[in-house]
């Protein structure tokens, strides 16, 4: 894969990330955000409660916990449907 197409691979997986996040906080429907990390991708499951346009991060809240994520470490946003 040359470098042209992993940048545009990128660019199309942010627009859908954006696209996901808007859906989720719209019907506040529970997603499974994945966050990419040094080793591995980790997975975070609760509904998107707030945006923080200046930080460029998200907050993600359940029944245990809940906790900030910087946007652009987000890998992919899941909805679960019911």
């Amino acid at each position: 894969m040359d470098k042209i197409s992993v940048e545009c691979s990128a660019d199309r997986q942010h627009e859908e990330n954006i696209r996901s996040l808007a859906v989720a906080m719209f019907t506040e429907k529970v997603a499974i955000v994945t966050v990419k990390g040094d080793l591995e991708h980790q997975t975070i499951q609760g509904r998107i409660t707030k945006l923080d346009k200046e930080r460029k991060r998200i907050k993600i809240e359940n029944a245990e916990e809940y906790c900030w994520v910087d946007f652009p470490d987000v890998a992919g946003i899941e909805l679960v449907l019911d």
